[in-house]
């Protein structure tokens, strides 16, 4: 077994249908390449000079500096960042803080500062180090990982979890996992089985998404998208069917009670319903993409994938500025300004006054740590081995898989600048001929896609599944994907509705006005944004609830295809000017969306949508009048 292989589930532990890939597997190509440079060459490249917490006075590093999770969220997404985008500045980085990390192990086995023995920053990093083995082999890891496992099952029981470690438990549950099939040392099993009893009550959680006292913030919307993979890590280790099943339950009663326009739940930072002006927080948009990826492992669930693309596509797109100099700490589905405001002033659970700005440090300062992961852990996991001795294309976009198949080198590249265009050209290259299955999702919103194996049209393809193609596969085989990507409105709060064609959703064109508030080196701005052309519109609908004189736009495709300006794929449809509908809370926020249907008479005009994730103001949730009403 080397670190590039991927290494199934040892018994007891349940065979998963899937099995990850070891970090830089997988490689992004095309327009998703160039966001991981952006990324590096932005805020997760400068986050040591921009974020003081990171210098080398880190209490992680050896320091007397910060010493809770500002330092291991950085470096978990660091890491998968430096080996995914194969950066050399980065990677030294990195040598530095995990170098720092080993050498100051205790002998007693733990890791980490002296003077805060929270086990839940150790959590992430133990994340951290495991993504650094699997992506360099370092033989140092798996021994000072059983150290720490020790030391944790020693102490564990008189120094039991507390508040983030009792609701983020399923991350240290995981990488005991982890390191068991990579040792097959049965304590770290006995730890694993006594953990929950220490953490939150999840699985009753996900099936009422009832808050009980004895929790610890069960209902804090990080915590929630965080703790969305312990009932499938807790399956592998019980095969009980309501582990197995609390995953899906748990995410339909999030999408039904407290779902937003844009494809999450709300959460600022608790779960707040269904309001247009509440966001999501850029923590729980990286935190709910590692635990999808941990859950598709699991269930090997079509619609799971669909989700992956809905949260990067949208989301994570709108939360950064488009060079990834600056992010918001909220996002909202309508945000037709930005600006720091009085405290208390806005409709937040929790308002911290500076969680619309655009900032490297926007908001709570979580966010500007954690971000780090998004991105990274999309491709990461976009493709998966296969119990079968296969590969499995779990998330869309432009990569390139490689790894080994019964000894024989595999690469897949996935040729497409998907989610902008609807053709995805699969190309398969091998040593020598060999044989496995290859599973490519069908987004269930594609309902006639059309397959080719070498030109000839493949047979019985379906929505919301994985079409299995399993054959003796040679250098020159290309699969080719074209998918049916109608244009569609969603319902959502008070009967607004969404536009939305294949996993991306679309929003208004706004003019940004950028007021810097405070300068800083290199661009990482502080800045405040408003409208400089008119928001305040609803759509008009015929009479099967259809959108009115719509029609696609494309564009040549760009490096960058976030930037307003040169989006690659846009939409124009009658809207309607809505004077009425005006900013409120002395102009900081969007006032709530007009109920619909809208009784008026004013003549409709052509506006036009880009893609949500192009835009930092946005309106997303439109009113409507028409015949559907």
């Amino acid at each position: 077994m080397t670190a590039s292989s991927p290494v199934a589930n040892r018994a007891p532990l349940l065979e998963t249908p899937f099995i990850p890939l070891p970090l830089g597997s997988v490689r992004a190509g095309g327009w998703l390449a160039n966001q991981l440079k952006l990324q590096a060459e932005g805020m997760t490249g400068h986050a040591e000079t921009i974020l003081p917490s990171l210098g080398p006075d880190s209490a992680w590093r050896g320091g007397t500096g910060e010493d809770w999770e500002k330092g291991p969220y950085y470096l978990r997404g660091l890491i998968s960042l430096a080996f995914l985008h194969d950066d050399a500045d980065l990677k030294q980085k990195v040598q530095a803080w995990v170098d720092a990390l080993l050498d100051g192990q205790q002998p007693n086995g733990q890791i980490g500062p002296a003077s805060n023995l929270d086990w839940w920053p150790r959590m992430v990093i133990c994340w951290a180090l495991r993504d650094y083995h699997e992506a360099t082999g370092d033989a140092r890891i798996i021994p000072a990982l059983l150290r720490y496992a020790r030391y944790l099952g020693d102490t564990v029981a008189g120094q039991p979890l507390h508040n983030w470690a009792r609701a983020r438990v399923a991350d240290q549950i995981d990488t005991l996992f982890w390191l068991y099939n990579r040792t097959g040392e049965s304590f770290l099993l006995e730890i694993a089985d006594a953990l929950p009893a220490q953490g939150n009550g999840w699985l009753e959680f996900f099936n009422t998404l009832e808050v009980k006292e004895t929790d610890f913030a069960p209902s804090h919307a990080v915590n929630v998208s965080q703790a969305m993979k312990y009932p499938v890590v807790l399956y592998q280790r019980s095969g009980e069917a309501s582990h197995r099943d609390a995953f899906g339950i748990g995410y339909e009663k999030l999408r039904e009670e407290h779902g937003l326009a844009f494809g999450m739940w709300s959460g600022t930072e608790a779960l707040v319903g269904h309001s247009d002006t509440q966001g999501v927080e850029l923590c729980s948009m990286a935190e709910q993409i590692l635990s999808n990826a941990m859950a598709l492992k699991v269930l090997a669930d079509p619609a799971i994938g669909d989700e992956q693309e809905r949260i990067a596509f949208n989301l994570l797109a709108a939360a950064t500025t488009k060079d990834f100099k600056q992010h918001q700490y909220y996002s909202l589905p309508n945000m037709p300004v930005a600006r720091t405001n009085p405290r208390g002033l806005m409709p937040f659970r929790d308002d911290h006054g500076d969680d619309l700005l655009v900032s490297p440090h926007s908001g709570f300062h979580c966010c500007c740590y954690n971000l780090h992961m998004g991105w990274p852990k999309y491709v990461q996991y976009a493709w998966m081995a296969t119990a079968e001795g296969g590969l499995a294309a779990v998330a869309h976009g432009p990569t390139t898989v490689s790894t080994e198949i019964d000894g024989v080198a595999v690469s897949i590249t996935q040729q497409t600048d998907y989610p902008f265009e609807d053709t995805t050209r699969f190309n398969v290259e091998t040593a020598r001929p060999v044989s496995f299955p290859l599973l490519l999702r069908i987004p269930h919103w594609s309902k006639a896609t059309r397959a080719e194996l070498n030109g000839q049209p493949i047979d019985a393809v379906v929505a919301g599944s994985f079409l299995r193609i399993e054959r003796q596969w040679q250098g020159g085989d290309t699969v080719t994907l074209s998918f049916d990507a109608p244009v569609s409105l969603a319902t959502g709060h008070s009967g607004s509705v969404s536009v939305w064609r294949g996993p991306l959703v679309f929003s208004l064109r706004i003019a940004e006005q950028r007021t810097i508030l405070n300068p800083l080196p290199d661009g990482f701005d502080e800045m405040e944004f408003s409208a400089q052309s008119p928001w305040n519109y609803g759509l008009d609908r015929d009479a099967n609830g259809g959108a009115i004189d719509l029609s696609i736009e494309r564009s040549p495709m760009p490096i960058n295809p976030w930037l307003p300006e040169t989006s690659p794929l846009s939409l124009t449809l009658a809207g309607i000017p809505l004077p009425q509908w005006t900013l409120a809370r002395d102009d900081h926020i969007a006032d709530e969306t007009p109920l619909s249907p809208i009784r008026d008479t004013t003549p409709n005009q052509p506006i036009r949508l880009v893609p949500c994730g192009a835009q930092t103001l946005r309106i997303t949730a439109f009113p409507w009048r028409g015949g559907a009403g």
